[in-house]
């Protein structure tokens, strides 16, 4: 039963520079790497968007999922963000980079859990609900809800970037490492690891070739 109350957005608006290709069609095991994020996200319940920059959106028609794009092209994942608030139809949103290949479901229901508490005493209003990893905010991993469009438009017109800049603006309940592990037996060095390089991709090749017992 898909949740009323979110979104999933995979962000695949980036242009792969580091990568030489682009990493969202990089094969993980029988699937694309995008493929891999939007499977993990439907398990967890959330009917799920893609948000991409217009001229490179074509390659993921396939994929049969509603394409959004970018509102403020070529302004990095501060746009992707924005693109997805300003698509969705429901209050929050959980966003995943579209190169994160070991996210799976549990990450997203673990969000989702976290989203349905964000209003207790301690995050009153919140707007944001962002894991951490080894002391460092996952924010391409994350949850927003609608009430921080403006701030984020308003840093976007301005030419303000910086994804730390624009979290001091918003009340941000922020998930600590051991209690990801703890709620959900969860590595977070595992879940949030991301391809830039292509070494990136090729020890995500090798981890799945260890999994498998090759």
């Amino acid at each position: 039963m898909r949740d009323a109350k979110l979104t999933g957005v995979v962000l695949a608006g980036g242009e792969s520079r580091r990568m030489g290709q682009n990493k969202a069609l990089l094969a993980i095991g029988r699937e694309k790497a995008i493929g891999a994020v939007i499977g993990a996200m439907s398990e967890a319940g959330l009917d799920v968007i893609i948000a991409a920059n217009e001229r490179t959106a074509n390659v993921y028609r396939e994929l049969g999922r509603e394409i959004v794009y970018d509102r403020f092209p070529g302004q990095g994942p501060l746009s992707g963000i924005h693109t997805a608030l300003y698509a969705a139809k429901t209050p929050w949103i959980i966003v995943a980079a579209c190169d994160m290949p070991f996210a799976v479901p549990e990450l997203f229901r673990f969000l989702k859990r976290s989203v349905e508490g964000a209003g207790d005493v301690s995050c009153v209003a919140c707007q944001a609900v962002i894991p951490m990893e080894d002391g460092q905010v996952q924010p391409l991993l994350a949850a927003y809800h609608a009430s921080a469009l403006p701030s984020l438009e308003d840093s976007l017109i301005n030419g303000r970037l910086r994804m730390t800049d624009w979290l001091e603006r918003l009340q941000v309940r922020y998930i600590p490492e051991d209690v990801l592990a703890k709620e959900t037996g969860l590595d977070a060095g595992h879940v949030f690891f991301n391809m830039n390089r292509p070494e990136d991709y090729q020890a995500v090749l090798a981890k799945l070739r260890e999994e498998a017992g090759d």
